[in-house]
Order: structure tokens, then C-alpha cells, then sequence
């Protein structure tokens, strides 16, 4: 689980307009410029997640993931930046970042659908949500917008939504419209952006269908090659990232594996465990990272890891740790 370093550089640098040196971020984040110097070298997840942290705090905006957004003209880096720019359209563009964009961000689930309009819908780790909600809303902004900047961008013209959703409490709705040039509706069910079939039918600039060919299938090559890892790591990272309040279950994730659940299980056999040994260690792990947030209550944690009951869950929290959730809590404040 981690953040394609060069996104965070593009962050910070784009950040230093607003007064934050790049040292001092680089600093603060815990994040080395050589991290960030390659687009194949991926950031581990919390760290990338709390770069808002110094970010908020340095130019004390409340809005600091829109801005930065909005100053960014080139969402992804590497072959998948080179693919979404050598794109026929806004449209082919958007099919690559949702094909493609979780490689650059497992964190993150682009979906996209055309029908009397087209919806891009950007769906952020539950968990993510839950023990960091103030930098998941900065990143969250900040990928609306630079989606939408990078459009303008590449295509020349300025593509304006016909409205934006947002799953979030509304915060200085004036900068919102004024941003994006739209209506912006908060406390929605999900995060999209909804464009015009006209919009999304602007050819880009940067077009290059050879080289689109070209990066298109390296990118293909490459994303069979990450499927290829064992059935253990893809199946703790569909676990992982498909966490919506519960853990999946055996259907639900052989399913995002094109997989039948017994081809699932017989995969995870041949390689001495099962699905329940799996899924209960993706729940422990998902346990420790939600009480590290005091704002969840235990009981909290124990609902929405399933357990019948908090008894249940104090259980199996001293059969991984031989203490008690509230003592393990108390050592990590």
C-alpha cells in the first residue's frame, strides 16, 4: 500500500508557491527527495497519507488540498502519466487513470462510467478514512482538482464540470465553485465528478496514438506481472483495499481476483493457508491501525470488524496479543 513518490514531489513542490519550502516538507514528512526522484519508487501509505500534516500546517489553509490541486497540471508521472498524455481525449484519458491509477495508488479506486454523462467516482481506503479523515479530505480534494486541471491542460480548454459530489461536511463552498467553476453538492454517498458528454469528447494536445499504443501495452505488461505475485500478497491487498466496513468475503474477493471461490481456495492451499488464516490476519492488522485513532471507540473497532459482540472481540485480540485492547491502546498514546 503506498503513493507514487513523484505525486508527493509534484505536492510539495507545487506547495512551495504557498509559502512551504520543499526542504522544510521533506523534513516535517519524514520523506527524502530521493524517494520521490523516481517514478517507480513507491512511498508506504502512512507516510504519503499524513503528508497533509505539515502541508495544514505551514500555510494554515483549510482548503490546502484544493489549492495544491489546483496548481498541478499533471496528475501521474512515469508510463501511466505518459499513457493518460498521449490519450485521443479526455475520455480515453479517464478509461487510463481508472485502468491504471491504482498502480500508482493502491489507496485509491478510480471508477469511470459514460452513459447520458460521464462519472468519474474516486473511492478512498475505508481505513484511510476512518484514522485519518482530515488529510483523506486534503487528498481527496486534491485529486478532484488536479483531474480537472489536468484536463485543462492537456486539452487546451477550460473543461468545466457539470457538477462535483462530495462525501464531505461542506467547507467554504464560495472556493469550491469558484475552483471547479461549478456546482459542488456536499454529503453525497460518494466522491465524482460528473462531466458533459461534450466535455469528455475534447481532444487532447498532447495526443499521440503511436505512442499511446506504446505505453499502453507496457502498462498492460506491467499489471500482469503485479497479478502474477503470489495468491497470498494479491489477496491481502484485495482484502486491504476493499475494506468498506467489514472484511470481504471469500466470494467477494475471488471475484476481484477472477477467481472461482474454489480455484481461491485451492490456490491458497498450495501455498499452506486458507482464506480464514488470511482474512483474520488482515483483520488484526486493520485492528492495530484503527486504535491508533482515540476518536474510534474500541467498541467501534470491534463493530466494524464484524465481531458479534466487544467479549468477542477482546477475545480475539488477546489471541494475537496476550493483552487486552485497552491496555494495548494505552502503550501506543
Amino acid at each position: 500500500m503506498a503513493l507514487q513518490g513523484m505525486v508527493i514531489r509534484t505536492i510539495f513542490q507545487t506547495a512551495s508557491s504557498f509559502g512551504a519550502a520543499f526542504d522544510i516538507l521533506c523534513q516535517m514528512s519524514g520523506i527524502s527527495p530521493e524517494e520521490m526522484g523516481d517514478s517507480e519508487n513507491m512511498v508506504e501509505w502512512e507516510k504519503a497519507a499524513l503528508i497533509w500534516v505539515p502541508l495544514l500546517k505551514l500555510s494554515n489553509d483549510p482548503l490546502i488540498g484544493l489549492h495544491v490541486g489546483m496548481g498541478v497540471d499533471k496528475l501521474l508521472h512515469g508510463m501511466i502519466g505518459f499513457l493518460i498524455q498521449s490519450s485521443k481525449d479526455i475520455d480515453q484519458s479517464m478509461q487510463m487513470l481508472c485502468r491504471y491509477g491504482h498502480m500508482t495508488s493502491p489507496m485509491v479506486e478510480y471508477r469511470y462510467t459514460v452513459n447520458d454523462v460521464a462519472i468519474i467516482e474516486i473511492a478512498q481506503n475505508k481505513m484511510w478514512l476512518m484514522k485519518y479523515p482530515e488529510p483523506a479530505r486534503h487528498a481527496n480534494d486534491f485529486l478532484f482538482a488536479a483531474v480537472i486541471n489536468t484536463c485543462r491542460t492537456l486539452s487546451g480548454k477550460r473543461i468545466v464540470p457539470l457538477r462535483i459530489e462530495l462525501t464531505y461536511q461542506m467547507r467554504e463552498i464560495s472556493e469550491y465553485r469558484k475552483s471547479f467553476g461549478c456546482e459542488v453538492l456536499f454529503n453525497k454517498d460518494a466522491n465524482r465528478i460528473i462531466l458533459s458528454k461534450e466535455a469528455i469528447a475534447t481532444p487532447l494536445l498532447t495526443s499521440d496514438q503511436s505512442m499511446f499504443q506504446l505505453f499502453s501495452s507496457i502498462m498492460a505488461e506491467k499489471q500482469v506481472l503485479l497479478t502474477s505475485r503470489s495468491t497470498v500478497e494479491s489477496l491481502k491487498q484485495v482484502l486491504f483495499m476493499q475494506f468498506k466496513g467489514r472484511i470481504p468475503t471469500i466470494e467477494e474477493a475471488a471475484a476481484a481476483l477472477n477467481m472461482t471461490p474454489r480455484h481461491l481456495q485451492r490456490r491458497l492451499q498450495l501455498e499452506q493457508t486458507t482464506f480464514r488464516d488470511i482474512a483474520g490476519a488482515i483483520r488484526k492488522e486493520i485492528a492495530f491501525q484503527l486504535m491508533q485513532n482515540p476518536a474510534i471507540k474500541i467498541s467501534e473497532v470491534s463493530d466494524i470488524l464484524g465481531y458479534s459482540d466487544l467479549t468477542a472481540f477482546r477475545k480475539a485480540f488477546k489471541s494475537w496479543t496476550n493483552s487486552t485492547p485497552r491496555a494495548v491502546r494505552k502503550e501506543q498514546m
